[in-house]
């Protein structure tokens, strides 16, 4: 799956990693996971393919791409909420017993598509998740950080920028040694508004701090696989 992929270790190698600014996605998380969302008839949940997902390494584990039935003849990477009066929705399902939750393993990160060029809209935060079910919602604009990133970084799509919106799980309801089994991600906009985020990639990451961040993109996956060894023996 993962052979013929820029930036991807082969199945002889370590798992398949991927560094998208600053942060590391082991993209092994995703393996049986699919993606479920509101498919009612009426529904406006809608599917388009983009190219971010190849420039950025993660093609094959978009959500769009995760999900097990999609509407449309040609359902691409991109999920986008619209705007209806009962909240589209959409849930990232990990498959077995869920992803672990590591002192250092412990960051969920969307990846939406934005029209601003200047910095996050409200548009790119009008929704809210809930992990593993539990019946708390957190706003993303309570997220841990939300980031403006510019359509350079991840080119060649053109002239679509990128909010990044990073959940430490340690501070929204989930421990160390906790599985994050289940990720819904709800539009807030249930009236007759314009609000449609649309969601590319989401998943458990590594934050890299600088300049570690710079110096990974310059030795591939060798570093990253090394870095990685190192990382599981210091914590056993």
């Amino acid at each position: 799956l993962c052979s013929g992929l820029p930036g991807f270790a082969t199945a002889s190698q370590a798992a398949p990693f991927q560094l998208i600014n600053g942060f590391v996605f082991d993209l092994a998380q995703f393996t049986g996971a699919s993606v479920t969302y509101r498919d009612e008839a009426g529904s406006s949940v809608d599917f388009d393919g983009k190219l971010w997902d190849n420039a950025a390494g993660v093609n094959n584990f978009t959500l769009g791409e995760l999900a097990a039935g999609q509407f449309g003849s040609d359902p691409g990477d991109q999920v986008t909420l619209q705007s209806t009066p009962d909240p589209d929705w959409l849930q990232l399902n990990y498959a077995g017993s869920g992803q672990a939750i590591t002192a250092s393993n412990k960051n969920f990160v969307i990846y939406e598509i934005t029209s601003s060029t200047s910095g996050v809209d409200t548009e790119g935060t009008s929704f809210r998740v809930q992990f593993n079910n539990s019946g708390t919602w957190h706003n993303a604009s309570t997220a841990t950080s939300v980031t403006h990133v510019p359509d350079d970084t991840f080119a060649p799509e053109p002239a679509e920028d990128t909010n990044q919106i990073v959940y430490d799980l340690t501070s929204f309801g989930l421990n160390v040694g906790d599985n994050l089994t289940t990720v819904r991600i709800e539009n807030l906009d249930s009236g007759g508004g314009t609000s449609d985020p649309d969601f590319i990639f989401a998943g458990v990451a590594t934050a890299i701090p600088e300049p570690a961040t710079t110096l990974l993109a310059g030795v591939g996956l060798v570093g990253l696989a090394r870095w990685r060894g190192s990382r599981d023996a210091e914590a056993g």
